[in-house]
């Protein structure tokens, strides 16, 4: 069974190199070159026109020269594709394509990429399907061909039975986490017209808004003010852990657009972008369908607010870290070799003794009520740490 790469240089890519290597190339020519022999060969036995979905992930041969020829050649038809982790792909250069096919002079009935996986990480391959359809191999002459695509029904859980978009699963995406990214931009310009595998945080940004926390509001004015960030971080569909609320306006699968959500990983063998971004069914303790909502967050809105051990959060309303905390919290947290913490009645109902301000929730990025206190509580030995 051959891989991707394995049908990249025994389908064209040595024969191309060495038809070519005599002549003057560019970078992007000659990194692209075995791929385009794999394509050609597909062009010249009438398959090219039928692969709507391609699936590129982790290929040397996948250039921004190779990109532009996909999404603007008449000779394809590509609707989803994935070029994750592409070690040759020029980024900015692809943000520019992007961009310049999603423009509002754009020709009627363009583009024909619908979407595309750039961001989540491909799996290894122990981890893949066994699927030959996973393969590029796995091609054949029937009506909407894929290439490289899953043959897997969509939304069918995967090893943890739930796509990590749609559990508190914290840090689902790398780039744009700790920094901001040039891809904000892309997806402003790209909305509702082309589709990625991943979202800004627009609904959760909008919540926060009011009680960020100074070095996140400080960072957010400076760098590119106005524009939200990627949401990098997965909530689940619980909603604030206080008084279970979602953000405002996070949308929900069927009362939403379906531009409103991320693609998911696999790509559907439909082609269609609204069955790529189609969350997995979400089942009552009575088996009964629940209502399917994307909560999802950038770092900045989360801070000091968010336990990236449970990812329980809290909203506004509930829990505001820039206002004064109970001086008595300060000292407990903070002094090394703890001994007293506030009691479980103590931080769910509010202190007893009068004493102003609120009980801290969050303490080195763990929650206070659960995750801080069950590993002290380990780390004693557990002997009891509660006063």
């Amino acid at each position: 069974m051959s891989t991707c790469q394995d049908v990249e240089e025994h389908s064209g890519g040595n024969s191309w190199r060495a038809a070519r290597m005599d002549e003057n190339l560019t970078e992007d020519e000659f990194y692209a070159g075995p791929l385009r022999g794999v394509l050609g060969k597909l062009a010249r036995i009438k398959v090219l026109q039928n692969i709507q979905t391609l699936v590129l992930d982790e290929l040397a041969s996948v250039t921004h020269d190779l990109i532009s020829d996909i999404v603007l050649g008449p000779e394809y038809n590509v609707r989803i594709l994935s070029v994750r982790r592409c070690l040759n792909l020029n980024h900015s250069k692809l943000q520019q394509l992007l961009r310049h096919i999603c423009r509002p002079s754009r020709p009627e009935g363009t583009p024909r990429l619908q979407g595309i996986y750039v961001f989540t990480q491909p799996a290894p391959i122990n981890q893949q399907t066994s699927d030959s359809s996973f393969l590029a191999s796995g091609v054949t002459g029937s009506q909407g061909v894929q290439l490289g695509a899953a043959a897997v029904p969509h939304g069918e859980p995967g090893v943890s039975g739930i796509d990590p978009w749609y559990a508190p699963s914290g840090q689902v995406i790398t780039l744009g986490h700790a920094q901001r990214s040039s891809w904000e931009e892309t997806l402003m310009a790209c909305k509702g017209i082309i589709s990625f595998d991943a979202v800004l945080c627009t609904h959760m940004h909008a919540d926060m808004a009011p009680v960020l926390h100074v070095a996140s509001r400080d960072y957010l004015t400076e760098n590119k003010a106005g524009i939200p960030p990627l949401a990098t971080i997965a909530l689940g569909p619980s909603g604030c852990a206080g008084c279970g609320r979602p953000p405002a306006g996070a949308p929900v699968w069927g009362e939403s657009d379906p531009s409103e959500f991320p693609l998911l990983w696999p790509p559907p063998s439909s082609g269609r972008v609204v069955d790529a971004v189609r969350p997995p069914l979400r089942l009552g303790e009575n088996g009964e369908a629940l209502p399917q909502r994307l909560i999802v967050s950038c770092t900045w809105c989360l801070t000091n607010r968010h336990c990236e051990s449970c990812h329980r959060w809290w909203c506004a309303d509930c829990y505001n870290p820039t206002v004064s905390k109970k001086l008595s919290d300060l000292e407990r947290l903070s002094r090394a070799g703890l001994s007293y913490l506030p009691s479980r009645e103590e931080l769910d109902n509010g202190a007893t003794s009068g004493e102003r301000g609120d009980h801290i929730k969050v303490f080195n990025r763990l929650c206070v009520q659960y995750c801080l206190v069950d590993e002290w509580m380990v780390g004693a030995g557990g002997g009891g740490m509660w006063g």
